[in-house]
């Protein structure tokens, strides 16, 4: 089963898709400073896919293969390492939520609706102060 994933990040939304169970990482998001170049080294060094999206400018997306996911390249000018952003599938972000903050994790943002189509998603601080977010149908 394939779900379709709009996410919402860097006032843009985005759009992958996943056949993650509960909890896997559904989405990667890796900054990028020229993306055309990003594209042609990992589409000549990996054989991946890269499309860059109409109406996305500042994103190239890469396919999920038959051994990982898929996510996208994100333009950005100042590169930090460590820059990345995984979106982990949840049947109920809610709980997932409660879960952070009983394990001193930090709620960045709550959960919120991108569409009746795409559902919801949410973003969280863990421990170490990595910002990751969640994904749910519901």
């Amino acid at each position: 089963m394939f779900l379709t994933i709009l996410i919402y990040h860097f006032s843009k939304f985005i759009l992958v898709v996943s056949n993650m169970k509960n909890h896997g990482i559904a989405h990667v998001e890796l900054p990028s400073k020229d993306l055309e170049k990003t594209k042609e080294f990992y589409e000549s060094v990996f054989e991946w896919e890269v499309v860059v999206q109409t109406g996305f400018d500042d994103y190239a997306f890469f396919k999920e293969t038959e051994n990982g996911i898929g996510g996208a390249f994100q333009k950005s000018e100042k590169i930090i390492n460590g820059e990345v952003t995984l979106y982990i599938s949840t049947d109920d972000i809610g709980l997932s939520l409660e879960k952070i903050k009983d394990a001193n994790g930090e709620v960045v943002q709550k959960k919120t609706k991108i569409s009746d189509e795409h559902g919801f998603y949410a973003l969280f601080k863990d421990i170490s102060g990595n910002l990751m977010g969640l994904w749910s149908r519901n």
